[in-house]
């Protein structure tokens, strides 16, 4: 696992247990808004890695 998926993980759970929406809604958005960070961290990771391979096989 990636340092991008625990941060990811991490946010989630903090989300389902803090991120009330209609209670709290700044910890909501703030939540959900380090989710979609991680997460788009986490996929630029994975595509860094495609491309790293693709250019590894050109040599």
């Amino acid at each position: 696992m990636s340092v991008a998926s625990d941060a990811k993980r991490m946010f989630v759970e903090n989300l389902n247990l803090y991120g009330d929406e209609q209670a709290q809604p700044e910890k909501y958005n703030l939540y959900l808004g380090l989710i979609y960070l991680a997460a788009s961290v986490e996929q630029i990771q994975q595509d860094l890695e495609q491309i790293e391979q693709a250019l590894a096989k050109r040599d």
